[in-house]
Parts: C-alpha cells; sequence; structure tokens
C-alpha cells in the first residue's frame, strides 16, 4: 500500500474518532499548538477556511508592508484586524513547488514537485483531502495553468475550476465569479475550504487594465511576453526607463490583485460569511524586476523571490492588528489549516508548524530549494537558444538555508553563496570568501546537507526526465500567454 492510501486510511480513521480523541489528549508535543480559543475543537459550528495565493506576489512591493506606492489599500484594512506574518517565506521561487509545499506541508525535496518534476504526486496528502474526510466542500479556483489537474493539483478537491477553460482572458476577473458561485452553492450549514489562485502578477503585467494608470508614468513603452527568455539570451537588454516601467506594470498589477481580493472579502461579508470564516492570503513566490540582473522569477533564491506575503485573518483565532516577526514557510498553511477544521495534525505528516497559538520557534531555520532548470529551458523553444553560452551559470541546483540573519547559498556547481540580511537586505555582498565568516559558512553548509539527509533525498546534480506530457490547446494557449512556450 502507498504512502497516500495509509496515510488517507490512518486519516479517515483519525476523523472518525477524533471527539474522542480530543477530549483526551494532553497538549500537543512541541511544534503543533493545542487548539486555540474559537477553534473547531471547542466551537459548536466548523470554520469555513479560504485561502487565496496572489501569484507572484513578493513581499516588499505591497503598501500592506511599507511599499512607497499604495499597491495593497485591501490588504492594509485586512491587516487591521488580522495577523501579518513579516517573516514569510516560500519554498521555491516556482509556482509548482510552492503549490506543493502549501498542499501538503512538505518542502520540495519530499513532495517532488519541482522545476524538474511538474506534477504532484498521488502519492501525496492534501490538506483538500483530509478536510473532504472532515466533511467540509473543497472547491479549488485557479487561474495559473501550471496548477492543471491533469498534474496532481486537484487532489482532494471535490471542485476545481481552471479559469483559462471557459475562453476568458487571463485574469479577466472569472476566478471572483467563480468564487462566488463557490459560495452560492453547496449543502446549507456545510463548511467549505475554498483554495483561489489569482495570476494578475505574474509577467507580462498586463491584466491591471484600469489600475495601470495609478502607477505608469510612460505608457508608450512597451512589453513583451518574453521579455525575459529574449534577456537571457542576450536578444534584448532593459534600459533604466524600462525597468522602471516594468516595476510600475508590477505595481499596477498588484493594485488589480488587491482589488480582486477585497471583491472576495465583499462577497463573504455580504453572503453574512465573514464572520465564520478563516480567511488566509499569501503567495507563492516573488519576482525579479532587474534586481541581481535577473528578470521574471527563474534561476535564484534571492529575498526578492522567496519573501511573500502571509495575513490571517479571524479575529477569534489570529491576533488583531499583529504583526508577527517569527519566520513562518509555506509549509505552515498545511497543518494550521488542519488544527482549524479540527483536525489532530499530529497525525498527519508535515514539516511545517501551526500558526495557530506560538508554536513556531523564534530561531527557525528556514530551507528554499531550486532545483535543475528544466521547466524553464523548455520554454527558450529553439535548441540554439536553449544551448546558449549565457545560460550555462544557470544550470545547476540551488538550496538556501537562512538562520537569523545569515543566509547561506549552496550551488551545485560549488559556487557558494553568503550574506548577511542584517546589514545586507538587498542580497549584493556575497561574504563566501570571508574568513571571518568561515566558522558560519562551514557550520550552515553542513546543517545543510543533513537537513537533505534527514529527508533521505540526496541526489546528484544533472539533467532529469522528461515532462513534455501532451497538453490541451487551451492549456498551450494559457501557458503562452505566461510566456511559457513558443
Amino acid at each position: 500500500m502507498d504512502r497516500r492510501a495509509i496515510m488517507l486510511s490512518l486519516g479517515a480513521l483519525v476523523l472518525l474518532l477524533v471527539g474522542v480523541l480530543l477530549l483526551s489528549r494532553s497538549p500537543m508535543s512541541e511544534g503543533h499548538a493545542a487548539p486555540a480559543r474559537g477553534s473547531s475543537a471547542t466551537r459548536d459550528a466548523p470554520w469555513n477556511i479560504v485561502v487565496i495565493v496572489m501569484d507572484t506576489a513578493r513581499q516588499d512591493r505591497l503598501s500592506c508592508y511599507g511599499h512607497d506606492r499604495e499597491t495593497s489599500p485591501r490588504l492594509t484594512q485586512l491587516a487591521e484586524s488580522a495577523t501579518i506574518y513579516s517573516n514569510a517565506y516560500s519554498t521555491s521561487s516556482w509556482t509548482g513547488p510552492g503549490h506543493a509545499s502549501l498542499f501538503t506541508g512538505l518542502y520540495s525535496v519530499s513532495h517532488g514537485a519541482t522545476q524538474e518534476n511538474w506534477s504532484m504526486s498521488e502519492d501525496l496528502l492534501t490538506f483538500a483531502e483530509v478536510l473532504s474526510m472532515r466533511g467540509y466542500r473543497t472547491v479549488g479556483v485557479v487561474e495559473n495553468p501550471m496548477l492543471l489537474s491533469d498534474r496532481g493539483y486537484a487532489q482532494g478537491f471535490s471542485e476545481y475550476y481552471e479559469s483559462w477553460r471557459t475562453g476568458a482572458k487571463r485574469s479577466s476577473g472569472q476566478a471572483v465569479e467563480d468564487f462566488r458561485r463557490t459560495l452560492d452553492g453547496g449543502a446549507p450549514g456545510q463548511p467549505f475550504l475554498v483554495f483561489v489562485n489569482l495570476i494578475a502578477p505574474h509577467s507580462p503585467y498586463d491584466s491591471s487594465r484600469q489600475f495601470r494608470n495609478s502607477f505608469v508614468t510612460r505608457p508608450e513603452l512597451g512589453v513583451d511576453s518574453s521579455m525575459w527568455r529574449e534577456y537571457y539570451t542576450g536578444r534584448r537588454s532593459f534600459s533604466a526607463n524600462e525597468i522602471q516601467h516594468l516595476n510600475e506594470l508590477y505595481d499596477a498589477e498588484l493594485l488589480y490583485t488587491d482589488y480582486l481580493v477585497g471583491e472576495m472579502i465583499d462577497e463573504l461579508v455580504a453572503l453574512d460569511l465573514w464572520d465564520d470564516t478563516v480567511f488566509i492570503v499569501t503567495s507563492d513566490h516573488g519576482e525579479n524586476i532587474g534586481d541581481h540582473a535577473h528578470m521574471d522569477h527563474v534561476f535564484t533564491l534571492f529575498e526578492t523571490t522567496t519573501k511573500i506575503p502571509l495575513i490571517v485573518h479571524q479575529p477569534e483565532l489570529f491576533p488583531a492588528g499583529m504583526t508577527k516577526d517569527v519566520p513562518v514557510q509555506l509549509t505552515d498553511i498545511f497543518p494550521t489549516v488542519l488544527e482549524i477544521a479540527g483536525v489532530d495534525v499530529q497525525d498527519f505528516l508535515s514539516h511545517g508548524y501551526s500558526l495557530l497559538g506560538d508554536a513556531v520557534p523564534e530561531n527557525r531555520e528556514i530551507f528554499t530549494e531550486y532545483y535543475y532548470p528544466t521547466q524553464i529551458l523548455s520554454c527558450f523553444g529553439r535548441e540554439e537558444h536553449r544551448q546558449s553560452s549565457l545560460l550555462t551559470p544557470y544550470l545547476r541546483r540551488i538550496r538556501s538555508l537562512t538562520r537569523g540573519d545569515m543566509k547561506f547559498v549552496w550551488g551545485g556547481d560549488g559556487r557558494h553563496e553568503l550574506y548577511d540580511l542584517a546589514h545586507d537586505p538587498d542580497e549584493l555582498t556575497n561574504l563566501i570568501e570571508s574568513r571571518k565568516h568561515s566558522d558560519v559558512r562551514h557550520d550552515m553548509e553542513t546543517r545543510l546537507t543533513a537537513w537533505f539527509r534527514e529527508l533521505e533525498q540526496d541526489r546528484d546534480d544533472g539533467p532529469p526526465g522528461d515532462n513534455s506530457e501532451e497538453l490541451d490547446e487551451a492549456t498551450k494557449e494559457a501557458l503562452r500567454s505566461l510566456g511559457y512556450m513558443e
């Protein structure tokens, strides 16, 4: 019997007995918080749960995190009665591994959905599967075509809406319509888990329409959906004015996404569901727009691509108006969702901590991974572009460990990096050759290696297998709109 089948069988038994277990158990062990006041363990009716991913939204570009342009007025308003996490991270810098970690609570090295393998294994157990067993209606609404049901991302969702199949333009607001339809459906009184992926912040930054004039100062400057591919093969460079223009467009995309999140909040309020809902807003990764001489979110694990927003609203469970600076990651959403639903998280494998209570250690280490860039190389089309010498430095795996203010980046080709984030938050000075930091470097490299061994995954660098499964035409067109296909 595979791991997923075992976990499903165990989970079903646990959920049947959960009432007895909750009455008889002592407080949970280290790594998980005991049920908070108002959780399903002490509440007559279960909580509804909404998880929204603002695809490609980096933390420092949201005004609720201090950005100088007002890119997130609705999130700023939401944060006044929510808990906002200032030190939140993805587990990678790409959609597939980030979402897989969100759904399963596992790092890429364990869930296996990476830049090398674009699918989620059916052996994995997702929060949607667990909550389905708990009696929840589980709905997924996705705008990113990388989150195909055919690639396993729909596991556990009783309904899964892929917006690009409706014929609607990219990020046309179809996801909000699907969200509204979700709230109008379902059995009376049945709790729901709704996951929504909003694609707007993703390049080519052309979704914002009515919000574009908010920040764009030179609309005559154009942007092409294949800009990052042309950049990495040396066919195009970007002037300072063009970089500024792209940043303004990106901020407009964030403002539009913030508006869509606000629309969903308003719908919950209008249907008198808001007070009974835990509302979680986060991202799968960030973005480079000229940062570190990079474009898009490829080839790197810089803070610009891994540090993300995380806001959780439900004042009965999460303190209103509080900013928490403990290090948290997407792996924490899985145990958090389970515990909100009254499920004992100790009975399910997870690398995360529940955000209920104070389970997250102050000295928690942050791990991120970026695998051999097969997914990106497939986007370049012609063989001569894939073999461009300009791409050679990026043909490797990288991993990072952040402990306190120090960040170590391991390169599969032997090119490692070390940064002091307290004194160098933009990661401009690589300290890897610094004698002063040699002990830190050695200790962190040893720890990163040990961490991989703990997860029983220690593979050699090199080109992986084939991911060229046949896609339907609607999905191909959606991927082209993101610059992911020729």
